[in-house]
């Protein structure tokens, strides 16, 4: 059949459906779906009436089968997931119209469907159609002719540059559009999730493990109901098809035992096969396989997925993945693999960078955190709508209106006695009412370490919002160190929140001076705990949380802000300001867990710098909004700080604290702590090299031997003992250090040991980029021509990203090689609609920024 033939027999189906349509839009003069369709046919009609135009202008020429290649591509991907042409696999299949179906598709005596597959019994699963040159008619057939009459769940559109995938299970705001998917899921994939949905659409009745979640709690001697409330309020929402669900649960109230009791709900009604859980600190990741998901392990095996274990752990049924980790693996993780994602603290887990990789997967996404945020524009400042949806908590979880799914927040928590109530207590230093009230003014500076006096040249005047950043006072540290000793009884435990590193260590010191710490050996009465990849801050955050143990103050900047489940704590100690009022919350939330064993009612909040006035606290946090206020573009915000004298570096009262040249050896012993030494990280990288070739430790011998082995993983068991190895002479390194050593914080130690034995390459931070921004392609709405554009400029912008380079359309445009490979930019514009700089600002923000935004 010739092109103008098959546009003419489109056009008459077309034709006899929309006169169905409006016959049926005659008897129901009120239905939006029949509106809808009618509008939806006429532009299909129109479209078709062009096409038809067009084929008859066209010279004759011979015909040729414009599919084939696309075919045989296509069939290739699905033999190679165990398709069988033939079997399962029917290419170009004719399906014969019952007198009922050609009565309902006038025109129609039968179709051809490019590629259908089916399922062991002959029933249909999926449908593919290999000719996108007119992707609105081929979307269209897809939906309208094929998958009415065929009724397969899944459908799927592609070109030799994308597949396009739509699930008609799919139900809400976003099962409207076909996604953008990187490959096919196999037979049992698909049965998998028909057979999910057919359990989903089921009335059986579901049942909750109350011994994780919802049941009675004897540390508040009752039944914490409020837990099965939300779960049972997620499962609803999660069989109604809702895609985007948001949890505000505040800290102390069990989030975690809520979310692992969701998901062996999920698993044992067979509503799920695979989940992921995203946290964003690797001390997260631990505590949520170690004190989380252990309670549900051996029903549903959970595992911590790093860069190099997923082949070998992708059968759990529990992933949990550190943000940074997903950001690596993602793109090679099918686009369809996980039937639901939880983001833990997900105020903090998603920016404007890694909403491409939520995006990437095609499930529900859960978000939980204690404090959900508003995201508004900076007054005067336009900044776009989807920048702001990006970080406004509410909207990237489906909830425009501001009330989450589930709400029971801390005020809630404290007057139903499921958290402690607590006290604030200002104790403001004259140096602080100094610098708060006018500033405190100075000429002159001492050496951190020689304490030699600095001449400034001029008077400089630092407000409280600058103390302790690039000047530190050691005196008042002092006095909040006596004030501690004042106000807390010796060996109660206390968290200290101090303005930077540097302040922190600075504080710790003072306090253990003040309270008479002989430093014979570590733990010290006060610690600072300023790092999460790291073993020593990680024996330190273990020490900490037992009762009867040193250290008893924990001093940090923001690690301990969050994830830290430590009932005993008595105080919250402020030395530092924040204007976030989710940090605020969330820094309260480390005292108002309830803890009868060691009669732990209550606890005081001892405040040095006046944030508790400051935030309008009112006893059960804050009544302010959680509110972020979004900069455009380029904006800084930062004034000049009006120094007259710059001083050469960072000016701190401290001696190497963790500086980003060095990497600090320790040896742990039982409960104490030696601290080996500080080489530089070239010195440290050459001596974990050469060990781990020269050593006879039967351990690195045995990994070494099967490192030969092509695609080998080690267990969980090989790796302990390796990271054993090396925490001892002669490395004294832990993996931590080697991320940092190789500038690889998603690496794991199997990484880096296969780096030094030259059998695997650390990616450069250019190869990370590119292979996100193949999947950046992959994963939203371009079309094959604009996609073959963004292709061609590929090594240009991975390369000045890489170099922290900012990319303009003149620097594309500018290069003649570029224009003459992808034409001129009113040509490359025309082709993006008119966009082209949006979309190449959407590509900075995406593949740019790393971090996500503080709370």
């Amino acid at each position: 059949m010739s092109a103008i033939e098959k546009t003419q027999e489109l056009l008459q189906d077309a034709e006899a459906m929309l006169n169905r349509y409006r016959a049926e839009l005659d008897g129901k003069p009120n239905s939006l779906f029949l509106e809808g369709m009618v509008k939806n046919t006429q532009e299909w009609i129109e479209q078709l009436q062009n096409d038809l135009a067009r084929e008859k202008k066209k010279p004759k020429k011979p015909l040729v089968n414009e599919a084939t290649s696309t075919d045989i591509t296509v069939i290739n991907q699905l033999q190679a997931l165990g398709w069988k042409a033939g079997d399962t696999l029917l290419y170009q299949q004719e399906y014969k119209l019952t007198p009922e179906q050609q009565a309902q598709y006038p025109g129609y005596k039968s179709i051809k469907p490019d590629i259908v597959l089916q399922d062991l019994n002959g029933d249909i699963v999926a449908v593919i159609e290999n000719k996108l040159t007119d992707e609105r008619k081929a979307l269209q057939k897809l939906r309208m002719v094929y998958s009415a009459i065929l009724k397969p769940r899944f459908l799927y559109a592609c070109s030799a540059e994308r597949i396009l995938f739509y699930d008609n299970a799919w139900r809400g705001l976003e099962a409207g559009e076909f996604r953008q998917v990187t490959s096919f899921m196999r037979l049992e994939e698909m049965k998998l999730k028909i057979e999910q949905q057919r359990k989903i659409a089921s009335n059986r009745e579901i049942v909750v493990d109350t011994t994780i979640a919802g049941g009675y709690d004897p540390s508040v001697g009752k039944d914490r109901y409020y837990q099965l409330q939300c779960i049972y309020t997620l499962v609803e929402q999660y069989k109604a098809g809702k895609q985007k669900m948001l949890v505000h649960m505040a800290t102390g109230l069990g989030k975690t035992r809520t979310a692992v009791a969701l998901v062996k709900t999920l698993l044992s009604h067979g509503l799920a096969k695979r989940i992921l859980f995203v946290v964003d600190r690797r001390m997260l990741a631990k505590q949520a396989v170690d004190k989380g998901f252990a309670l549900i392990s051996k029903e549903y095996p959970s595992s911590w997925i790093t860069t190099s274990n997923f082949k070998t752990r992708k059968h759990a049924n529990i992933h949990v993945v550190v943000i940074d980790t997903l950001e690596m693996i993602y793109s090679d993780i099918p686009s369809t693999f996980y039937d639901l994602i939880m983001v833990d603290e997900c105020h903090r887990s998603i920016n404007v960078s890694r909403k491409l990789i939520f995006d990437h997967f095609l499930c529900p996404r859960i978000g939980l955190t204690a404090t959900p945020r508003l995201a508004v524009a900076k007054e005067g400042s336009e900044v776009p709508e989807e920048d702001l949806a990006i970080l406004d908590t509410y909207r990237l979880f489906g909830c425009e209106t501001g009330e989450p799914d589930f709400r029971f927040d801390m005020e809630r928590g404290i007057r139903e006695g499921f958290l402690a109530p607590y006290k604030p207590v200002e104790l403001l230093s004259s140096l602080i009412q100094e610098a708060e009230e006018s500033g405190i003014e100075f000429d002159h500076v001492l050496d951190p370490a020689d304490k030699y006096r600095i001449d400034l040249g001029a008077e400089k005047k630092l407000k409280l919002e600058q103390l302790n950043r690039k000047f530190i006072s050691e005196e008042n540290c002092l006095r909040i160190a006596e004030e501690l000793k004042k106000n807390t009884q010796w060996g109660e435990k206390v968290i200290l929140f101090g303005v930077s590193q540097a302040h922190c260590i600075e504080l710790a010191k003072a306090i253990n001076k003040v309270f008479e710490n002989d430093y014979s050996e570590k733990p010290y009465y006060a610690e600072t705990i300023i790092s999460e990849n790291n073993e020593l801050n990680e024996t330190l955050k273990a020490w900490f949380e037992k009762p009867y143990q040193k250290p008893y103050i924990a001093v940090s900047v923001d690690i301990m802000s969050t994830g830290v489940d430590i009932p005993c704590i008595r105080y919250v100690s402020f030395a530092a300001l924040t204007k976030s009022v989710g940090r605020y919350i969330q820094m309260l939330g480390r005292g108002t867990r309830i803890d009868p064993k060691s009669g732990k009612f209550s606890f005081t909040v001892l405040d040095f710098v006046g944030l508790c006035r400051r935030m309008d606290d009112n006893g059960f946090g804050t009544l302010k909004e959680n509110t972020k206020i979004v900069k455009p573009q380029g904006e800084s915000g930062r004034k000049a700080s009006g120094r007259t004298t710059p001083l050469e570096g960072d000016y701190y009262l401290i001696d190497n604290p963790d500086p980003a040249h060095l990497i600090q050896r320790v040896e742990i012993h039982g409960d104490a702590i030696h601290i080996i030494d500080n080489i530089p990280i070239e010195q440290a990288r050459r001596l974990f090299e050469e060990e781990i070739q020269k050593t006879d430790n039967p351990v690195v011998a045995e990994l070494r031997q099967k490192a030969q082995i092509e695609e080998y993983q080690p267990t969980e068991e090989e790796i302990d003992r390796f990271l054993d190895w090396l925490s001892k002479p002669n490395v004294f390194l832990d993996e931590g250090h080697l991320q940092k050593m190789y500038d690889y914080p998603e690496g794991s130690a199997w990484d880096f040991l296969l780096h030094a034995l030259g059998k695997k390459s650390i990616p450069t931070p250019k190869e990370r980029i590119e292979k996100n921004y193949l999947a950046y392609l992959h994963t939203y709405d371009f079309s094959d021509e604009q996609i073959v554009v963004l292709r061609k400029i590929k090594d240009l912008f991975a390369s000045n990203i890489t170099l922290k380079r900012d990319i303009e359309v003149k620097d594309i445009f500018g290069n003649p090689i570029y224009e003459r490979l992808i034409g001129s930019y009113e040509k490359v514009n025309t082709k993006f609609d008119g966009d082209f700089n949006k979309v190449l600002v959407d590509l900075k923000n995406t593949l740019g920024q790393k971090r996500p935004d503080a709370a």
